[in-house]
């Protein structure tokens, strides 16, 4: 088993897009995932003075989906209006940088359209870099803060955000909290967490 911390995956199934946000904390474990209208967010339960570990993790729009491990969440979304994906989480990603805590976290972040295209971001130290992802359908691109880099798996078959919440959360990853699912449907963003 590996410890990733902050998790996040982008790919297609049956044709649909979907994002998975799995957040694995060995510092602070107890924490929930809140739901506010097109929002999402991750609440800290433990007394700490850490302004990394409560932080917006989901925000719909119409055609997008943008799932981050930090306050740029809000800050892409907003950018979404006047930039194509790719620019947005470029000048946002550099504008923040890695989280200056005792880790120096990386931030990751992830766009997905209705359309069916997906992109990737992270903002490290030592390394950035934001890529335009090739999906396809039955696997997931995933990267993480730590020890993971970019990579392509096949993903596991699922009906719904529910199912896709739970299959994040059977990844082999150490320390798992909680995970979130969103799936792109014909009535629009579905959105789900386990457990």
């Amino acid at each position: 088993m590996t410890y990733t911390g902050r998790t996040l995956g982008i790919g297609l199934m049956n044709g649909e897009p979907f994002v998975f946000y799995l957040l694995c904390s060995r510092s602070f474990p107890k924490r929930k995932a809140i739901f506010k209208g097109r929002a999402v967010y991750i609440e800290n339960m433990t007394e700490t003075d850490n302004p990394y570990v409560s932080y917006p993790v989901v925000r719909l729009l119409d055609d997008y989906a943008v799932v981050t491990n930090g306050l740029q969440t809000d800050f892409i979304a907003q950018a979404l209006e006047w930039e194509n994906p790719k620019k947005a989480l470029t000048h946002v990603l550099d504008a923040f940088d890695y989280e200056r805590d005792n880790y120096s976290t990386p931030r990751i972040a992830g766009i997905i359209g209705t359309d069916g295209r997906g992109w990737l971001g992270f903002a490290g130290r030592d390394e950035f870099w934001v890529k335009t992802l090739g999906l396809k359908d039955g696997k997931t691109f995933v990267t993480a803060t730590y020890d993971l880099g970019l990579v392509e798996l096949d993903f596991p078959g699922f009906e719904g955000a529910d199912e896709l919440a739970e299959k994040a959360m059977e990844l082999p990853f150490e320390n798992k909290v909680l995970a979130i699912g969103v799936v792109e449907e014909k009535k629009g963003w579905r959105l789900a967490v386990s457990p």
